[in-house]
């Protein structure tokens, strides 16, 4: 006898509990889930026309998933099979597979499966019916309380359609109350029963929307009023209070429901919602929740979302964790309350969660360049001897307690990690910085014939953009290269990780670097152009670096990096001051690549062999025809950020341009 047997004598047995008595029949007599099931739905029309595809079904608990199978099961002219997953192992099923087997091939019956609360299956379990729901021996119909993407494998997941039940509505509910009341042969009719107004609204308000806490409580309440002396049993509020007891809530601490009311928590403070972070709170902490659990996440948020907006929110969700730790609950419930109040009404900021993120993305693929000397500690005489801390300016030593100095790695110069936001505390942070900032902006230098190394800023048009330069040691004349950044809408700079490994390898051999931002990039000023004003911007950068001292203006090299690349292109093809032009991972358009072919100049192409942004069956075919093979370079295993090959692209540009310049030599 399987499940839903048991369940239909159960019916017949008055001992049976109020819900499994009134489990209905046939679709017409279920009650909620009309998006599934209503008329003209195709759940609905694939259930009365016997073609069942294999389904989950996931709802919260009393929303009629078992229930749904056994209208199935009284419909369905296959054979139905249902185990239950709580006491059910692997040989059951292979039972039930071998009798599925049998009955195709003797009768050519289907069968469905039915696998009640399919989540506490383990893998093995769900792995021993995935190969006969794919051959077709068995339809599968699960019902799970649990978000099946966490509890159902994957490749069953994968053959299965994902039927959502939604919990019931109130007017559901009632309907399903007035029914059992009203129903004389499995129901309360017989008992001559009825329910107060407030007596109704409060069983229906603590069933928390689950129709089986609902009927086997109205059942509790009318058994346990006795009738009057018309033989009327009146139930009142007291008795369905009486009956209920306590509510229980809905909530699994290592399941959806956990995470999805931390969630709730956490947005609702960030949406600066006192009251709603109050109810999910209190949601939490009422149904059992660890609550330093809920300690910890505050303290997170009040770092990630509320930051320098206000620093002392980091100091009340730490003191209310303490609190709890301290006295324990109940009462510690009131300083988790306290301190989800004062960061829901506090200003908000995710400037430091951004700031910091940018700084992860920098130390995961950018140089991780040494430590400036002069930043480090000579614990010992020869670190002192070779340099340590040498020219180190100590702040408190100078007016203001700041001091122009330099902080970061010469890569890294000019970089700004933290961009304080305009809300609470940050906008002092803000005015401070305005301060700082500017003075070192102000000892920029402006556009200029002398030269040193470090960050400059010159003239495009009306605009001026910042740029840095990389001087080799010497007195020149040196030649001098310009390398262009990749694409500034998706995070493209002069600080990218290839263009500084190429700045840095080649002032290294005695050829000038200028890197430079394009117009709307850090502080550059002007907006995004496009990749068409962006020229502009290059013609700017070769007009102010063939006009610096110490250059010779006979040999300027370009470089262009992925954007970068598709700016330079057109640039280089009418500049007749560029003498060669090396192209990284280009982003060209079709038409780009037939100018490529055409460039009458030295020309270095490479690409990574991962590369899968560019058009690599372009690069091949001009690779392929091209009179020096040696122009067109794919770099095995790069892929087109280059992260790991720094080091060999930068030599390989190196040496292209120290031998075009070296055999331009007079």
């Amino acid at each position: 006898m399987d499940m839903f047997e048991r369940q239909r004598s159960e019916q017949m047995s008055r001992e049976a509990p109020l819900a499994a008595r009134m489990r209905p029949d046939t679709l017409d007599a279920f009650v909620g889930q009309e998006h599934l099931v209503g008329e003209g739905h195709v759940i609905r029309q694939a259930i009365e026309t016997g073609q069942i595809p294999s389904i989950i079904l996931w709802g919260p608990p009393g929303s009629g998933k078992t229930t749904l199978a056994s209208v199935i099961a009284n419909t369905t002219e296959s054979h139905f099979s249902s185990v239950s997953a709580v006491s059910a192992g692997v040989a059951d099923l292979r039972r039930i597979i071998q009798e599925a087997r049998e009955r195709r091939r003797l009768h050519q019956q289907k069968t469905i499966l039915f696998i009640d609360e399919i989540h506490r299956f383990n893998k093995a379990q769900q792995d021993a019916v995935l190969p006969y729901v794919e051959d077709g021996t068995v339809t599968l119909i699960g019902a799970t309380t649990e978000n099946p993407s966490f509890e159902v494998n994957a490749p069953l997941l994968s053959r299965c359609r994902v039927l959502m039940l939604n919990p019931l509505t109130d007017d559901e509910i009632r309907t399903i109350i007035h029914r059992a009341l009203e129903d004389g042969d499995s129901g309360l009719g017989q008992l001559n029963a009825e329910l107060d107004d407030d007596a109704m609204a409060h069983l229906i308000v603590m069933s928390s929307h689950d129709a089986r806490i609902a009927l086997n409580t109205l059942e509790l309440a009318v058994l346990t009023t006795p009738p009057d002396h018309a033989g009327k049993r009146h139930v009142t509020l007291p008795t369905v209070e009486d009956a209920a007891q306590k509510r229980m809530l809905r909530y699994d601490k290592a399941g959806e429901e956990h995470f999805d009311l931390i969630s709730a928590l956490h947005k609702s403070m960030r949406g600066s919602d006192p009251d709603a972070a109050l109810y999910w709170l209190g949601r939490m902490l009422e149904a059992g929740e660890d609550p330093l659990y809920v300690a910890r996440r505050l303290v997170r948020f009040a770092s990630e979302d509320v930051g320098m907006a206000d620093p002392q929110a980091l100091v009340v969700a730490m003191a209310a964790q303490q609190a709890v730790h301290f006295i324990g609950l109940p009462e510690g419930n009131l300083a988790l309350a306290e301190a989800a109040v004062y960061l829901a009404t506090a200003p908000k900021s995710n400037s430091l969660y951004k700031a910091y993120s940018d700084v992860q993305t920098e130390i995961k693929e950018g140089s991780n360049d040494p430590v400036p000397l002069h930043l480090r500690n000579p614990v010992t005489p020869l670190m002192r001897q070779v340099g340590y801390g040498k020219g180190y300016k100590y702040a408190h030593d100078y007016e203001g307690h700041f001091v122009e100095q330099r902080n970061l790695p010469d890569s890294l110069q000019g970089k700004k990690f933290y961009q304080p936001g305009d809300q609470g505390y940050e906008k002092e942070v803000t005015a401070r910085l305005k301060t700082w900032r500017p003075e070192k902006k102000q000892r920029i230098r402006k556009a200029s014939k002398k030269m040193s190394n470090g960050m400059v800023r010159f003239p495009c048009g009306d605009m001026t953009l910042e740029g840095m330069w990389h001087l080799p040691q010497g007195d020149g004349p040196f030649p001098v290269v310009v390398v262009c950044h990749p694409h500034s809408l998706y995070g493209g700079n002069m600080f990218n990780n290839v263009v500084a490994a190429i700045c840095g390898a080649v002032s290294q051999q005695g050829i000038a670097a200028f890197r430079f931002n394009f117009r709307g990039v850090d502080e550059s000023e002007g907006q995004f152009g496009g990749g068409i004003a962006e020229r502009d911007d290059v013609k700017a950068a070769l007009e102010f670096v063939t006009a610096a001292e110490k250059i010779d203006t006979e040999k300027v090299g370009l470089v262009g990096y992925s954007f970068g690349g598709s700016v330079v292109l057109p640039v280089a093809l009418e500049e007749e001051r560029v003498h060669q032009l090396a192209l990284i991972s280009p982003a060209l358009t079709e038409s780009g690549w037939q100018q490529l072919e055409n460039y009458p100049r030295p020309k270095l192409v490479i690409v990574g062999g991962n590369d899968s942004v560019i058009r690599l069956e372009q690069f091949q075919k001009l690779a392929g025809v091209a009179r020096n093979p040696a122009e067109y370079q794919i770099i095995a295993g790069a892929d087109h950020f280059w992260g790991g090959h720094e080091v060999e692209i930068s030599r390989k540009v190196v040496d292209f341009f120290a031998g075009g310049f070296g055999s331009s030599d007079s």
